[in-house]
Parts: C-alpha cells; structure tokens; sequence
C-alpha cells in the first residue's frame, strides 16, 4: 500500500499543469486622430527645441491666460489662434511663448502650425518629433523637450498648396477635446492670406498680435473686420516687441 501510495504522489509532482486559456484579445481603442483627414500627419508629436521666454514674457502670458479661461469659461478644451494683420509682427514667436508658458504650468498644449506660406514647425526626418525652424527657435533650447506640450507641424500637402485648410483644423480640435486642455494655433496674416478668416471661424477665439510702433491702425480695423466677418471672436490683441522708456523693474510698479 505505501508503495503504490509513493508512486502516486511522484506521479502528481511530475504532472505538468495544463496552460491556462488565452484571454481573448482586447481591441485597441480607436483614437480620434485617426478620423481627421488623411492629408499628412496629423497626429501629435513631441515638440523638440523652443523659444526664449523671459520673465517678463511668462508675467504677460499668464495674464493673457486669465484673461481668455475668463472669456472661454465654459469650453472643456479651449482652442486659440494667434494672427496678425500683416507678416512680420511676430506672431510664431508669441503663439509658442504662451503655449510653452502653459505647458510649464501642467497644462496640456496642442501647438498646431497653420501658416503655411510660412511655417515654423516640421516633422524630423524619423516623422517621430516636431521641430522647430531655427529662425525662431533658441539655441539654448536645441533638443530641449517641454512636458504637457505636443504639436502639429504643417503638412507638406498644406506647404505645396500654401494655405490650410479649415476642415483640417475643425478635425485637429475637434479631436483634441478631452486630450488636451489648450489648442494653440500659429495662423497666418488676415490681409495677406484670404484663408486667414476661414480658419479663424474653426476657433474659440482669436488673439491679435501687433507689433509695436510698426503696425498701422487702418490695416488692424480691416484684419478685425474681416476676422469677425467670416464668424471669428476677436478676444483681445497682444502689443509684441514694446521698448520700455524706463527701465523695467520700475515700470512693473507704476
């Protein structure tokens, strides 16, 4: 009997246990990117590299967030474009200063490069990053990641056509809702390009950059014209490059 009883008890350590039953694969969600239209990348990408942002720079862009959370209070994901009337009065420069200024503060930022003619964001060669012209970009930022902050750089359908379409960028927010808190977008001069207002009808609103002592009122009132006339929301303008006759720290306290 204890013989028998030993061979079974070897018997049960040399058994191999059965493999479990594979688990049925779980779908992948589909995400909302892939229904934008198939023109070029229009997926987020990692933005490599980005511009100089002061302190003074950061004081006034936070100010200008306040200001728009204020005018755009009830938007889940609050997209922005930032245009000028005429080339030239740095609106590039400004549009990615207030969305890295946001993505320092933990928000998530959509930076979206519209202005075809003349763009500043493009896909490496891997199509894996956006980076950015070195005419606008820092140096000292070279490679630099910014967290919370992706981008969109322009297709080259949109390069070879010179304009963006408004579709593609309804599709880009539209999809972004719920993925990123802010949608900035670098859009191109109103007077120059007709395609100006067509994209400014897509946003939450629209923020007007001037250079300053160098734009001319005439030419401001008939961009904000045919901004509001196609149904774009003039938010409020952003007075780039001022000269300070005294100097700063005085007059931060007038």
């Amino acid at each position: 009997m204890t013989r028998i009883y030993d061979a079974l008890r070897k018997a049960e350590v040399r058994r191999v246990p059965e493999p479990a039953p594979a688990a049925p694969p779980t779908p992948e969600p589909t995400s909302d990117w892939e229904q934008a239209p198939s023109d070029g990348a229009l997926v987020p990408l990692p933005l490599l590299g980005g511009v100089e942002l002061s302190e003074d720079a950061t004081r006034e862009t936070l100010a200008l967030r306040m200001n728009l959370e204020n005018a755009l209070a009830d938007r889940v994901t609050r997209a922005v474009m930032f245009v000028s009337a005429q080339g030239g009065e740095g609106t590039s420069t400004v549009a990615l200063q207030f969305a890295q200024a946001l993505a320092n503060r933990d928000v998530r930022v959509l930076f979206v490069d519209a202005h075809a003619a003349r763009p500043v964001c493009y896909a490496d060669d891997s199509q894996r990053y956006g980076v950015l012209d070195p005419h606008v970009a820092s140096p000292s930022l070279a490679g630099v990641m910014t967290p919370n902050l992706a981008a969109i750089p322009v297709t080259e359908e949109a390069v070879r056509a010179g304009v963006t379409g408004a579709p593609v960028i309804r599709s880009i927010i539209d999809a972004a809702v719920g993925a990123f808190d802010w949608v900035v977008i670098d859009g191109p001069p109103v007077v120059e390009s007709p395609d100006s207002p067509a994209l400014a009808a897509q946003v939450d609103g629209v923020v007007m950059v001037l250079h300053a002592g160098r734009v001319k009122r005439p030419v401001v009132s008939r961009a904000v014209e045919a901004l509001r006339k196609n149904g774009g929301h003039v938010l409020g303008t952003v007075l780039n490059r001022r000269v300070h006759e005294i100097p700063g720290f005085i007059y931060r306290r007038i």
